[in-house]
């Protein structure tokens, strides 16, 4: 039998895994109907949100996780796209800030409860979402490109990320 911090931190993980899922999804809905910079911003962001999964899988698997269909998440993510899809760019850009600021603190809190042998790749989700969160900040309220947050972040975790988008 589980103790209930123990479930309560592999239901975060599992969480935190389908909400990269979701991200992905999201994204790439966006990035089908943008143009330019603004679409490769997007489908960048969804590579981003796909590696982070994809390093998340070995949590979902050790613990015997069982993640939400990929439809059920796409269609979840193609639904929440309707509400930034309208927005311009600079927009977007903060209310993603305003979206990610509480999954910071959420993953944070995550990070403190880990298992030792778990900390590195709650490190690493945790970083991803800073890293967007600082990318998003970037390009929202400093009107200046965000990128350099995101390769930063791959850079720091290329060990623990699969290889390829």
């Amino acid at each position: 039998m589980h103790s209930p911090l123990a479930l309560s931190y592999q239901s975060r993980v599992l969480s935190a895994y389908e909400g990269e899922i979701l991200g992905e999804a999201f994204f790439r809905v966006l990035a089908e109907e943008a143009d330019g910079k603004v679409r490769a911003k997007l489908v960048e962001l969804a590579g981003i949100e796909k590696l982070v999964a994809g390093a998340l899988l070995p949590l979902v698997l050790r613990y015997r996780l069982e993640p939400k269909s990929a439809e059920m998440l796409a269609k979840k993510a193609r639904d929440e796209a309707l509400d930034y899809a309208k927005l311009g760019w600079t927009e977007f850009a903060v209310k993603l800030k305003n979206l990610l600021g509480p999954f910071v603190r959420e993953f944070q809190i995550l990070l403190g409860e880990a298992p030792v042998e778990d900390r590195p790749y709650i490190q690493l989700l945790l970083d991803h979402e800073i890293a967007l969160f600082d990318f998003a900040q970037t390009e929202g309220e400093e009107s200046t490109d965000g990128q350099h947050h995101l390769d930063s972040f791959v850079k720091k975790h290329k060990a623990l990320l699969p290889s390829g988008n």
